[in-house]
């Protein structure tokens, strides 16, 4: 999983450097054929073969490209794209589980820049997938996980502050609090001296959320996670919610049941069980947002363009892939889609484009976040939006 020294260096040190550098994509999916099976009479990897040739066909000095290669060649596959960044004196090895915006790599091809560092394709994933948190609460101990780009990660010293004893105390004061009613048909018993007992353990069961909370609280801020799951026995999970302060109970996206195994679940489980979710409280926003630019924003590529390079966007919405050429003018922040109009801005200047790549450009110049949306609510842009949609300033 990539942490945030890896994220840091990217955005600080290989984004701002200054050239020349190798920027290279490669799609190295294990499950594509392209990728995992060798080319007849040869000892290569097929990307590996495609990214030798690209290389030598962009200039890339000898130095460069035969230390990349071999980190190629030699090293074991990670995730199903891999970016690359190497220039004469370093290079930084990215492996990600999922597949990036604006370069397309089908059948385990390779795109590769060597010049200025091309960082865009890995940023855009890397803003784009949003940081989770998974809070697995079961009586004997809780555990919290990190699911990330497709990757999951335990953090192994969540509640490790608290003592055995206390986890023990947990299980025992359930029959005397609401949730343990609720859970095991459990009927307190009359009596005074009973319902003291009662009183007391709810006391001290609410006073043991509030301190899991507080900890919860501080690991999801260290994380830098956004969205909160619980998972759990229903009931559990609803109850410590409502425990909650109002700024980690808003970041709440999803309860998932308590997997079998308990406590003792693998962390690989935990990530099958937490993609399905994900998947659909993000598809959830993705038409949440479309559903508000149908009543207030602006669509339609043309629309859009112009729209975008005059400041009036500040949320840019595009399908994931997005294929189209447009003319720029690169020192004016101006695109449209006919060489005419941008020969109007910038005479004897404009340049075709890629579109994808423009758009995201333009939306970094005037300060417009980027969404991208999948699957049917991409299917619903191109449908009812023209392929490109966007929220205006005014």
């Amino acid at each position: 999983m990539i942490g945030k020294e890896a994220l840091e260096r990217l955005r600080r040190e290989i984004a701002l450097h200054p050239g020349p550098m190798l920027s290279l994509y490669l799609a190295t999916n294990p499950a594509d054929r392209d990728v995992l099976d060798y080319a007849a009479g040869s000892k290569h990897k097929p990307y590996v073969i495609r990214a030798k040739d690209t290389l030598k066909a962009l200039g890339v000095p000898a130095e460069v490209r035969d230390r990349v290669i071999d980190r190629l060649e030699h090293d074991v596959i990670r995730g199903r794209t891999r970016a690359v960044f190497a220039t004469e004196d370093a290079i930084d090895v990215y492996d990600l589980n999922v597949d990036l915006p604006v370069v397309e790599l089908p059948h385990g091809e390779v795109a590769a820049r060597w010049g200025e560092p091309y960082v865009l394709p890995l940023l855009l994933a890397l803003d784009e997938y949003e940081r989770y948190a998974v809070a697995l609460l079961d009586e004997e101990r809780w555990r919290l996980f990190e699911v990330y780009l497709n990757e999951v990660r335990e953090v192994a010293d969540a509640f490790r502050a608290v003592a055995p004893e206390a986890w023990r105390k947990l299980s025992e004061s359930k029959p005397a609090t609401p949730l343990g009613q609720n859970m095991r048909g459990v009927t307190a018993r009359g009596g005074m001296g009973r319902d003291r007992f009662d009183r007391r353990m709810l006391a001290w069961t609410h006073r043991f959320y509030r301190q899991l909370a507080g900890e919860l609280g501080h690991w999801l801020e260290r994380l830098g996670a956004e969205r909160l799951i619980l998972m759990g026995v229903p009931e559990e999970t609803r109850y410590f919610e409502q425990l909650l302060p109002r700024a980690l109970r808003e970041r709440v996206v999803a309860h998932l049941p308590m997997p079998a195994g308990g406590s003792k679940v693998d962390a690989s489980t935990v990530l099958k069980l937490s993609e399905e979710a994900i998947g659909e409280v993000e598809r959830r926003q993705e038409a949440e947002l479309l559903d508000r630019i149908r009543e207030e924003g602006v669509w339609g590529v043309d629309n859009v363009l112009e729209a975008l390079t005059q400041g009036r966007i500040y949320v840019l919405v595009m399908p994931w892939s997005r294929r189209g050429r447009v003319w720029r003018c690169p020192d004016a922040g101006y695109a449209a889609l006919e060489r005419e109009r941008a020969e109007a801005v910038c005479p004897g200047e404009a340049e075709e484009a890629d579109l994808a790549e423009t758009l995201v450009d333009l939306a970094g110049l005037f300060g417009a976040r980027v969404e991208f949306v999948r699957g049917d609510n991409a299917d619903r842009l191109e449908r009812e939006f023209g392929g490109l949609a966007g929220l205006k300033r005014w």
